[in-house]
């Protein structure tokens, strides 16, 4: 690649070019496994800022090498610029405006929601929506989560064999596969005030490259190169995982896929529509580096991320989802024309966009052009950046493309050239001759909202009353027994109506169990536990009859997403008498 060091190369935030002829990959020739091991490396809050991109600000060993042996995608976006509703899609599959995840943390931040009344709550899909690990698990997986969440409802035990900050592929029993996802959260938004007082991995006084949407200060230059020193922190830590694998002989038996949550931690990059909040870098590395140094350029959005890895592992696509796979046996045959996405309430501020883009064109539809593009967003405003360009904006001392994201109000349309206008600074939508790609784009979204049965319109807490009647979440219906074969089940112990007896035939050990929620779309987890047994972290789940054996006992719980989980089920088995 072409050493690049100036800004104009700084957050590539459309099409990437290359002085060198790229090479598009044949996934035709690729040899898998039947069920290969996946593993998802998943940073935070960072655009494309890294030599694979062309930013040569610093060198990181150890992403170059993943990409370097991997496949680099130029294209690859969220569905939001910002955590909670992203990971949202990622997890299901399905837009953030099917589910009911639009706003920015619907029930983790309840000091911010009390301030504009709303009552904490759960996206809420519909069914048959589970979690992509779920699936995976399901289909012969085990699964793991290293260990951020943050999916807007709460995680069914069902979702994942271990999930903590522990949580790692070598538990797994002998011979199975594993689907596990380690979280950095080092390049997160708030290192870049909670490690102010660290010492930066790039020179103090080194020339780093600020967009020019950022005012040119000291304060902002050390911020960058606190946004730098934090991406060498995570190619360390990638480096560690890379470790990890080598000494496992894992390395070629296993698909890594690297990306980021959404786009990068400054002002104007995090929680926006432009490709300085929804760009994101993409490698996927596979056995034996297969395709090495290739570089795809087709449009990929976080919904397609669930269809891919279940294609890849061989499992049928849900008709849910709302992506499509771009690897694997169900690979689609026609490249994604568009990406879509949505930004909403953060924290204690409202606003409502949507966004289209396809290779070359973003269209932004504002449907709140009465509010002005900046937030104040409380959380953002520790960042110094935030702060200084406050202070300068105060003092009239923004020049024209600064000043930008203070105006009071939106035009209700926003079409850019990402490729001649990178940064998304010079509107198109009232240029003349721009007229049929602003028509074209305007359709495209409008039939996305539509098909997505977008609430956007709605206000917040007159939306979460169609997820939840009365405002009151709705509970999961408790799993019931069934006896298949081998005995009979008993009346529940009166003081604890939901302890139950299981009596086992005579000449029998084990027997045989169903079970099953009321509740459409509810998943059920289980434990079978020895005499004296205490409950334990891992929740197995359930897909088809159990055994119980004599002197074991039986938990269950079922839960579907955006409800509270139902009561713990306990059945205890003994030989009749």
């Amino acid at each position: 690649m072409k050493k690049v060091r100036l800004l104009s190369v700084l957050f590539l935030l459309g099409a990437c070019s290359s002085a060198e002829q790229e090479i598009s990959p044949n996934y035709d020739s690729l040899i898998l496994p039947h069920q290969p091991n996946i593993l998802w490396l998943v940073a935070e809050d960072m655009s494309p800022t890294i030599a694979a991109y062309g930013d040569s600000t610093i060198h990181t060993p150890n992403l170059d090498r993943l990409f370097n042996e991997g496949v680099r995608y130029t294209h690859m976006f969220s569905v939001s610029g910002v955590c909670a509703p992203s990971r949202f899609s990622i997890a299901t599959g399905i837009y953030t405006t099917r589910g009911g995840a639009q706003h920015m943390r619907t029930s983790s931040r309840p000091e911010y929601m009390e301030k504009i009344g709303v009552i904490p709550y759960e996206a809420t899909p519909d069914p048959p929506v589970r979690m992509m690990s779920e699936v995976m698990r399901e289909n012969g997986y085990y699964t793991t989560n290293r260990s951020k969440q943050d999916y807007q409802f709460k995680a069914p035990v069902t979702a994942w064999d271990e999930n903590s900050p522990r949580a790692h592929w070598r538990n797994r029993p002998e011979g199975m596969p594993f689907f596990s996802i380690v979280n950095f959260g080092v390049t997160h938004e708030s290192q870049i005030w909670a490690r102010a007082n660290d010492t930066l991995l790039v020179a103090a006084d080194a020339e780093v490259p600020v967009p020019p949407y950022l005012p040119k200060t000291d304060l902002v230059y050390q911020d960058v190169r606190r946004m730098y020193s934090n991406i060498l922190r995570l190619d360390a830590r990638i480096g560690d995982v890379f470790e990890e694998l080598e000494s496992e002989n894992l390395l070629e038996e296993t698909i890594i896929v690297f990306y980021s949550d959404h786009g990068g931690p400054l002002p104007r990059q995090k929680r926006q529509l432009y490709d300085s909040g929804l760009h994101v870098p993409l490698a996927i590395r596979f056995p034996n580096q297969q395709l090495a140094g290739m570089t795809d350029d087709q449009l990929i959005s976080f919904v397609d991320l669930a269809p891919t890895t279940f294609s890849i592992a061989g499992i049928p696509l849900p008709e849910y989802l709302d992506g499509q796979a771009f690897l694997g046996t169900q690979r689609s045959v026609n490249p994604r024309p568009f990406i879509h996405a949505a930004a909403d309430r953060f924290d204690a501020e409202y606003d409502t966009k949507r966004a289209i883009r396809d290779q070359r064109y973003k269209y932004i539809l504002n449907l709140r052009p009465d509010l002005g593009y900046y937030l104040a967003v409380t959380y953002r405003e520790q960042m110094a950046t935030m702060q200084e360009f406050l202070r300068l904006r105060d003092l009239g001392e923004l020049d024209e493309y600064q000043a930008q994201w203070f105006r009071e109000s939106k035009p209700e349309e926003e079409l850019f050239d990402t490729e001649n206008d990178p940064f998304e600074l010079r509107n198109l939508a009232d240029d003349p001759s721009y007229s049929e790609r602003l028509a074209l784009m305007r359709t495209e979204l409008e039939d996305w909202m539509a098909d997505t049965g977008d609430p956007g319109a709605m206000d917040e807490m007159e939306f979460v009353a169609t997820l939840w009647p009365n405002h009151t979440q709705l509970q999961t219906a408790d799993a019931v027994i069934e006896i298949i074969a081998g005995g009979e089940l008993a009346s529940s112990f009166m003081e604890e109506p939901l302890l139950y007896e299981v009596l086992v035939d005579l000449g029998k050990e084990t027997v045989r169990l169903r079970l099953e929620s009321s509740t459409e779309g509810a998943s059920i987890g289980y434990q079978i536990l020895e005499a004296g047994e205490s409950l334990q972290d891992r929740w197995l789940l359930y897909t088809s009859s159990i055994t119980l054996p004599v002197g074991h006992t039986l938990k269950a719980v079922a839960h579907r997403i955006g409800y509270a989980p139902s009561t713990v089920v306990t059945a205890t088995s003994r030989l009749r008498e």
